[in-house]
Parts: structure tokens; C-alpha cells; sequence
């Protein structure tokens, strides 16, 4: 016996015999006999007691075609089939409306979903053909009734539901140090460890590239500095050998050298090693200049997934005090200053700034001067935004100022809102950690569905119950998710991806 009925939305409600019978009469009052309570509720009854304790709309509409077909009045069936399939193809319709709003470029809410994709190209259209096409496939086979309820009812949202069933994860704070120290694998090339700084910053740039394609969120750098800082010294070496090339004078002892900083001087005045040495400097600050302006040229105008999206990249920066490391955040500030192509504001990457005591907190800290900078470029480009190391829930007690690698114990962030740090089963580090996938609640709505209740205390509680009864659906929600993605076989996404576990030692 019928109790409760599954809706096309996947809510649950009580079986209602009168919408049966009257979608009977209707099909009834379209022929020639016109209506017969009798029949009318004698199929009703039948289909009542007969049917499963809990059915499907579709379930139940099958059953009333099969009565119709086995009473005495087969027009009527007839026209309760046509019915059934006129609402079917007005159900579809709206998939054909949405369809031609792309092909026909149209803006809307489809169209303009993602800001960083141009649904207008051939690629857009093709991956939003995709994506809509996708979500109704994971409405019907992928989430659980509870679940689709609360999406259906804009109680819940899950981000980048149309890439659910590839099984990728969202996103990742970017491996470069390994990238540029042993090179990977991409496609049909492999590239060999990188020796200078131009090659750094290109290698960042194909390598996040890279991997967005193996992922459906954003890709990150958790110490954009110090990662790129070897390759200043190293670059500045070769400018030290180039001289060396031109006039035949043995300066190995400069390869080593100490340098306080790197900044341009005029070398009149200057003899000997002296003006070897800034000469050397002044080639390697343009070098790197040129790189820093180029890496974010490229991360305003390379594309992934399927050449219709500019890769959603972030960089996190300035902590580093050694001289090559505070190059790399000066040119990189001040190429950000004077911006892309005719001077505009490049959108990527996303720069975080990391402010620190004892780094860049007092006029008397080593990166203060830089972190004055940061707030100028902020001010004109607003970026970068800024991170405070020293707020409680960011600090980590092996930090140590003369650690080399103290990056590692330094909470860094993904520019478009995640913040991975603790860490129940290893050490506390944002370093390789990212997102599995995450969903958003609509606080905003149990809130304006609380406000009828006068009494404070009581519209309190309401509220808070009905937020507990959300986020169990949505843990329940991501849990499920989290094992679906783990279902992926190597030959499809290698753990998810690739690229970054061609490297080794990770």
C-alpha cells in the first residue's frame, strides 16, 4: 500500500489519492463518455493497495496507464498517455531553452556561472553544453534524496557539481620547489630541473596550467619567494661568467659572494670586482623583472580546461629576507604596479602578501620596506590582499626565524577563500594540502524563515535546529562525495593527478 511518494525534485511527501483520481477525470473529460467517478476511484483503489510503500511519481503514472489500458475505456488512456508526454517534452523544453541561450550567446545566470571562463567561444560553449548536461545526471544518479531535497530547495549548494562525476578533487598549494628542482611530465614533452630564472617563472606558469586540467578548483603557491629565489643566484652567476667570457678574468670568487641586496646601481666610480659584481647585479635585476612581468602576463592569458578558462592561480609571498628572495618580491610588486598590455590590473594571479613580526611588521624588520610597497600595489591594484602569521589560529611553534625552510610551518592561502593549515593526522602546514570539494549552506535563507517567530529565544533555537539538521545533510553530502572520488582508477586520474605525482618524493 501506497504511504509516501518520491517527487521529481527528490522530496518525500504523502500519497494524495486525490491527485490521482483527478488527473484521471481530466484525461476523461477529453474524450466522448466523458467522466466515470466509478472507474475514476475503482483504478484509484487498485493502484492505492498495490502499490509499494514508497513510489515514484514515474512509478505510480506507469501504474494508472496500465488500469486505463485494462478498463473498458482505452480512449482515455490514449489521452492520459498524450497528456504524460506533452508535460514530458514541456520538462525538456526548458533543457532546449538553455541550450539555445548558449548557442545564442546569450547573458544569464548559466553564461555568466563562472567569471573566468567566455562561455561566447567555441570552448565555452562546448564545456557549458557539458556542465548543464552533467548536473542533471548527478541529480539523478549521484546524490541522495536527502541531498537533492536540500539543493532543489536552495538550501544547499555543491560547488562544481559538474565535474562530480570525474572524480577530481578541487585544489592544491602548488609543489613548484619540486617542479623546478627535478623537473615533470606533461602531455608528450618532460622537462628537464631548471637552471635560470626565466625558465622558473614559465615552469610555474605550465606547470599550474598543468594541473588544472587534472583538477576543477584553483591551483596555488604556498611560498612563491622562496621557491624562486635559488634561480636569482643562479642567474646572476651566469651574468658573472658572461663577464667573465668577455674579458678573460677569473671570477669565481664572485660566484659566492655575499650581497646585501639587489638593487640597481650607476657604475661610474665603481673599479674592479666592485663593478664586475653590480654589473652582474644590475643584469640579473632586469632579468628578473622580465620574469616576474612575463609570469603574470602568462597567468592572465594562458588557458586550461579545454582552452576556455584563464587558470585561477594564487601566490603567497613575502616572508623570505634573503637578498634573492627580496628580489623576487620587489620586481614581482612593481611589475603588479605597473600592470598588463596597456597598464591595466592583471586578475591573476591572486597575490597574498604573509605578514610576519620580526619579517616585515616594524620599520626596523628586513621586508618592512617591501611590505610599505605591498601596501602601495594594494592601493592601485588591489592586490596583494594581506595574511597575518601572527593571529593565534596562524601560528605554529617550530617557526624559527633562521629556519631555511621555515615556509613550512607558515599558513598560506588559496585567493578565492581557502585556508588549509591544521592537520589532525600530521604536522600542522599548508604546504600540498587543498580541498576535496566543499559545498556552501544558505544560512541567509533559515534565517528569513526563522523571522515569523515573535518570541527571540524560540526563533534562536529554530533557527540553530534548523542548522543542525543542514549540516549533517551537507557532512553526509561531502562524505559521499569523498567516496565516490576515491572509486577513481589510476588510468583515470593517477591519484588524482598526474603531473604532480610525476614528481618524486612529493
Amino acid at each position: 500500500m501506497i504511504q509516501t511518494v518520491v517527487k521529481r525534485d527528490g522530496r518525500i511527501v504523502g500519497f494524495n489519492r486525490e491527485k490521482i483520481a483527478a488527473a484521471i477525470r481530466k484525461a476523461m473529460l477529453t474524450t466522448e463518455a466523458g467522466e466515470d467517478e466509478v472507474l475514476v476511484y475503482k483504478i484509484v483503489d487498485r493502484i492505492e493497495f498495490r502499490g509499494k510503500e514508497q513510489s515514484s511519481v514515474e512509478e505510480i503514472q506507469d501504474m494508472v496507464e496500465l488500469e486505463l489500458m485494462a478498463s473498458p475505456r482505452k480512449e482515455v488512456a490514449k489521452s492520459y498517455i498524450a497528456y504524460r508526454d506533452k508535460r514530458s517534452i514541456a520538462r525538456k523544453a526548458k533543457t532546449r531553452e538553455m541550450f539555445l541561450e548558449i548557442v545564442e550567446a546569450k547573458s544569464n545566470d548559466v553564461t555568466r556561472e563562472n567569471a573566468n571562463m567566455n562561455a561566447d567561444t567555441p570552448a565555452g560553449m562546448m564545456m557549458k553544453f557539458a556542465s548543464e548536461t552533467t548536473k542533471p545526471f548527478v541529480d539523478d544518479y549521484l546524490l541522495s534524496e536527502q541531498t537533492l531535497w536540500a539543493v532543489r530547495n536552495n538550501y544547499l549548494h555543491i560547488h562544481d557539481k559538474d565535474y562530480y562525476p570525474t572524480k577530481s578533487l578541487t585544489c592544491i598549494q602548488h609543489p613548484l620547489d619540486k617542479i623546478l628542482e627535478q623537473g615533470f611530465q606533461a602531455g608528450h614533452g618532460e622537462s628537464r630541473p631548471t637552471k635560470r630564472i626565466e625558465t622558473a617563472s614559465i615552469m610555474a606558469c605550465i606547470s599550474m596550467e598543468t594541473v588544472q586540467n587534472e583538477m576543477h578548483g584553483g591551483q596555488a603557491i604556498p611560498a612563491f619567494d622562496f621557491y624562486l629565489a635559488p634561480y636569482v643566484r643562479r642567474s646572476y652567476i651566469e651574468e658573472v661568467k658572461t663577464i667573465e667570457k668577455l674579458t678573460g678574468i677569473d671570477l669565481k670568487h664572485l660566484y659566492d659572494a655575499p650581497i646585501e641586496d639587489y638593487i640597481a646601481r650607476d657604475l661610474d666610480f665603481l673599479q674592479g670586482d666592485e663593478r664586475f659584481k653590480q654589473h652582474a647585479i644590475n643584469r640579473t635585476i632586469n632579468r628578473v623583472h622580465q620574469s616576474m612581468e612575463a609570469f603574470i602576463h602568462n597567468m592572465n592569458t594562458i588557458h586550461s580546461r579545454g582552452d576556455n578558462q584563464v587558470v585561477f592561480s594564487s601566490i603567497n609571498y613575502g616572508t623570505d629576507t634573503s637578498a634573492e628572495g627580496r628580489c623576487i618580491i620587489r620586481e614581482l610588486l612593481q611589475s603588479t604596479y605597473e600592470g598588463v598590455g596597456g597598464g591595466a590590473t592583471a586578475i591573476f594571479p591572486i597575490q597574498i602578501w604573509k605578514k610576519k613580526r620580526g619579517v616585515s611588521y616594524l620599520p626596523e624588520d628586513r621586508n618592512y620596506d617591501l611590505y610599505q610597497m605591498a601596501c602601495k600595489v594594494a592601493a592601485r591594484r588591489f592586490f596583494p590582499n594581506f595574511v597575518n602569521l601572527d593571529a593565534t589560529y596562524n601560528q605554529h611553534e617550530k617557526w624559527r626565524e633562521d629556519d631555511p625552510k621555515r615556509y613550512q610551518y607558515e599558513v598560506a592561502t588559496m585567493g578565492c577563500r581557502t585556508r588549509v593549515f591544521e592537520n589532525r593526522f600530521g604536522e600542522k602546514t599548508s604546504i600540498a594540502r587543498g580541498n576535496l570539494s566543499f559545498s556552501t549552506i544558505n544560512i541567509v535563507r533559515l534565517a528569513i524563515e526563522c523571522m515569523s517567530i515573535e518570541d527571540k529565544s524560540r526563533r534562536i533555537e529554530s533557527f540553530f535546529a534548523k542548522l543542525d539538521e543542514l549540516l549533517e545533510i551537507t557532512a553526509k553530502q561531502l562524505c559521499d562525495r569523498y567516496d565516490f572520488q576515491k572509486t577513481a582508477l589510476a588510468k583515470q586520474t593517477l591519484a588524482p593527478f598526474p603531473s604532480i605525482f610525476s614528481i618524486s618524493s612529493l
